[in-house]
């Protein structure tokens, strides 16, 4: 027994946690409580884990030493493996408080129950970097948790953008990235039903150089923000995985209560798939029918390779049919990453969750999208038993085409379509927030720019969650105007910049209003269009209606504006931002509907797709129309200012205009044919035309 438990103990030191199958009826703890866990600050602690179902355990939260080291010797008894230290010289940061706060040292009973879970709460306790144990002794056995912090803890989830681990400056970063009070965890996984433990081996990591260059960046250096700022320990809980769709992170009760076609095929297809299974039958019959194919596969191969030689030719490779993949692990399925990571630590303490996901819903999935995402955090709040939990929501950075034509654009550029999903659902929850990104962006689907996603994301955190008083966002849109042919729009300020600027009567506009990041620039991104629904893009300018500051938006196109949209596209042109250089987010004032995005079955796929490429196919030449139609009016105004009191150069320049035009008849070979088919006479007269400009001209 003893070895058993000195097994699980270097397993924890070396940052895994054993399975069931190793340690069957052993007392242990949970594998998210293992040495290096940060335990949150201000909130009940909750500890559990499993032992001999029926058996009594005594937990023990303490911070003394004396109670800590003799639990520690308890466990090795003597041995001296897993406490030998390096003789190498090292160089490593610690921290010095004044003044920190006491942990008394509290013992809890419970009961293991049938299936051999146990759990305690301790009251909640204040932060501290002062080492803390978390000691358990059942019937014998004795198990610790060393090194243990109490502060700050958050969970990191989403798909690839959150994973990803490399970033620019990390060359430069993550060598001096020696924060012991920082601590990391991460792993992926997926079930189709809510797991009680999770499955992977894990550990918790002190972030040093060494370790760093391991953690996703996202959530790093969200952390260190976090932990420079707040100065206590920050606990990092990452789950991200790449290519992750929003319905993976929700409860499946909450999608089972969407009552949407759509989102309830996927499911029932779904369980379709998972139940063959859970039937050793139909499994065996479907390997059965694999390793068929798999014969047939070779002895084609054979029959291919025997040919190539005779001709002479290279032989083709072997390509077997691909192995059937359990379904109730599959990648990103409905409620599947939920189950694996979330519900296995749902009785941690969390101070929020932030979420980084959307990318690979806009690829034909954004209409699920809509019914799904608002699912997600009510998910992590019902999962967490806290109705108060922040949920942070990073948008999409900037990607694909940049500078596309609105007309285009807003077709079915999916990333402004999350973005507007993202922000319409969390718009009246004060909980939580829709972070903009979109200028760390650029034509690659996994940008480097990640520090200043991070940044976003801790200003948020620190001014929505801890109250801090920092800037945490720019201008965000809240109304607007019509009055002639002109619209007008109105924003709101960041709190703090309202507070700094609200005594002064007259403020200047960008006091009040989003202003462009390049300074006194153009202002770009906005659109506008009429009751015909067709989008142009604005001239905008700072202006005043009524009294107040605002920005006017108008097109020589669009007689009678009815709605705006700002930042509409996959990679924005959009350069607004408040103050601190924080971007303005991607709204728009109209809710008219969005183009279908489905890919849930074959057939659905195939009629979005073609209704997509119709529509884009419509929006390019409504784009060539619109320039065409622009230039017809701005060339007569730039005639006009460039020979402004010269009558004579202006008559000139026109005249020379009309000859362009008939030249343009005679080149275009093509077109000069079709001239006798519109109108028998009209070559003639184009020629009497020409004969008169030349007279007029003198030429």
């Amino acid at each position: 027994m003893r070895r058993r438990i000195l097994f699980f103990f270097l397993t924890l030191a070396l940052g895994d946690s054993p399975s069931f199958a190793e340690l069957p009826e052993s007392l242990r703890f949970a594998k998210i409580l293992s040495d290096n866990v940060v335990l949150q600050q201000g909130k009940p602690i909750t500890v559990w884990g499993w032992g001999k179902p029926g058996t009594a355990v005594k937990v023990t939260l303490t911070q003394d030493v004396a109670s800590g080291t003799k639990a520690e010797a308890e466990l090795f008894r003597g041995d001296v493996a897993g406490q030998i230290e390096s003789n190498d010289y090292s160089v490593g940061m610690r921290y010095v408080e004044k003044n920190p706060p006491r942990l008394h040292e509290k013992t809890l009973t419970a009961k293991a129950d049938k299936q051999g879970r146990w759990s305690v709460s301790f009251p909640a306790a204040k932060a501290s970097f002062k080492p803390t144990w978390l000691v358990a002794r059942s019937g014998g056995e004795t198990v610790v948790v060393r090194n243990v912090l109490i502060g700050e803890v958050w969970m990191c989830a989403g798909q690839s953008n959150m994973g990803w681990s490399g970033f620019n400056r990390k060359d430069r970063e993550a060598v001096s990235a020696d924060f012991p009070g920082l601590r990391y965890v991460s792993w992926e996984d997926s079930w189709y039903k809510p797991l009680d433990e999770i499955k992977a081996r894990i550990g918790w990591r002190e972030c040093t150089p060494e370790n760093a260059q391991r953690f996703s960046a996202v959530p790093y250096l969200f952390g260190t923000f976090l932990h420079r700022y707040l100065k206590v320990p920050v606990g990092i809980i990452n789950v991200a995985r790449g290519g992750t769709l929003g319905q993976t992170w929700c409860l499946r009760s909450e999608l089972d209560s969407i009552d949407d076609k759509i989102i309830q095929t996927v499911l029932a297809d779904y369980d379709a798939e998972t139940a063959v299974w859970d039937d050793e039958k139909q499994v065996a019959a479907l390997m059965k029918q694999w390793e068929a194919d798999c014969e047939k596969a070779k002895v084609e191969h054979k029959q291919k390779v025997a040919r190539a030689e005779s001709d002479g030719k290279k032989p083709p490779r072997l390509r077997l049919p691909k192995k059937p993949g359990d379904a109730r692990s599959a990648w990103s399925p409905p409620a599947g990453l939920f189950n694996a990571t979330v519900m296995p630590i749902r009785d941690l303490a969390l101070r929020g969750v932030l979420y980084y996901q959307g990318e690979n819903n806009n690829f034909m999935r954004w209409t699920r999208y809509e019914r799904t995402f608002p699912k997600v955090p009510v998910s992590f709040r019902k999962a967490f038993r806290d109705d108060e939990l922040p949920f942070g929501c990073i948008s999409q950075p900037g990607w694909g085409n940049y500078g596309l034509a609105p007309e285009v654009a807003t077709v079915a550029e999916g990333y402004a379509i999350i973005r507007d999903v993202q922000r319409r659902a969390l718009k009246d929850d004060p909980l939580s927030d829709m972070i903009a990104t979109y200028p760390t962006g650029n034509s690659y689907i996994h940008p480097a720019e990640k520090l200043p996603v991070a940044e976003y994301a801790s200003l948020w955190a620190l001014a929505k969650v801890y109250g801090k008083p920092v800037v945490h966002r720019g201008n965000e849109y809240v109304g607007m105007k019509v009055k002639e042919d002109k619209l007008y729009l109105f924003f709101d300020q960041d709190p703090i910049v309202h507070e700094r600027w609200k005594h002064i009567e007259n403020n200047a506009h960008w006091q009040v209003l989003p202003c462009p990041r390049e300074g006194n620039a153009e202002l770009m991104g906005f659109i506008i269009a009429g009751k015909n629904r067709r989008w142009y893009p604005a001239k905008a300018r700072n202006a005043k209606l009524d009294g107040k500051w605002c920005i006017e938006l108008s097109s020589d196109l669009v007689e009678e504006p009815v709605a705006a949209r700002y930042g509409w596209a996959n990679w924005p042109i959009g350069n607004m931002v408040g103050r601190e250089r924080l971007p303005m987010a991607t709204f728009r004032t109209d809710d008219w509907p969005i183009p279908e995005g489905v890919n849930y079955s074959p057939e659905s796929k195939e009629a979005s797709s073609a209704k997509i490429k119709e529509l884009q196919e419509i929006g390019k030449q409504q784009a060539l129309d619109r320039k065409m139609r622009q230039l017809q009016i701005d060339l007569p105004r730039l005639e006009s200012e460039l020979f402004r009191g010269d009558a004579k150069r202006q008559i000139e320049s026109k005249l020379a205009r009309i000859k362009g035009i008939l030249d343009e008849f005679e080149a275009d070979l093509w077109l000069s044919r079709q001239l006798k088919e519109h109108d028998p006479d009209l070559p003639d007269k184009l020629q009497e035309l020409r004969a008169k400009i030349g007279k007029l001209s003198g030429k």
